[in-house]
């Protein structure tokens, strides 16, 4: 009984993101572009030592990412990955929000009375230093549905 009184009394604050702005934000970070370059400097030294192996790997490694972005940044894949690169940062942006758990907010599908939604994607992205085209981007995207998963194309030849 004082249990309930309390949880009813303060509802469970949790932070919830949208994974589309997380892999935006991503995408057009530093940090992806030299990634990417990266990719290029190794794929163009396969090439120079004739490691034909290693040539046909990395030749696919670049379409399949753009896949994997298209996936998280038009759709509702999720952006572990993405997180784990600035995972000691998250529990201040938790701190900061009051809340007690961040999630994907395409991964609620039910939630009780008792809790509250905090909307943390924009913390998150800044964890990426995105510019103001970036914010400009993330801005607009609350009123853009994400397309349906099974939707996005799968080949990356596409």
């Amino acid at each position: 009984p004082a249990t309930a009184e309390k949880a009813a009394k303060s509802p469970v604050k949790i932070g919830v993101y949208d994974s589309r702005g997380i892999a935006i934000a991503y995408a057009r970070s530093a940090e992806f572009g030299e990634s990417v370059a990266r990719l290029r400097a190794d794929y163009e030294q396969a090439k120079a030592k004739g490691d034909s192996a290693q040539v046909k790997k990395l030749g696919q490694e670049g379409p399949w990412m753009q896949v994997r972005l298209h996936q998280r940044g038009f759709s509702t894949a999720g952006v572990g990955d993405l997180l784990a690169k600035v995972a000691d940062a998250l529990p201040g942006v938790a701190r900061e929000a009051g809340v007690v758990l961040l999630v994907s907010k395409w991964e609620m599908p039910y939630q009780d009375a008792s809790v509250e939604v905090v909307d943390v994607t924009l913390p998150i992205a800044r964890l990426f230093k995105p510019d103001e085209q970036t914010l400009k981007i993330l801005g607009e995207l609350k009123d853009e549905k994400p397309v349906p998963f099974d939707e996005v194309p799968l080949d990356p030849n596409d």
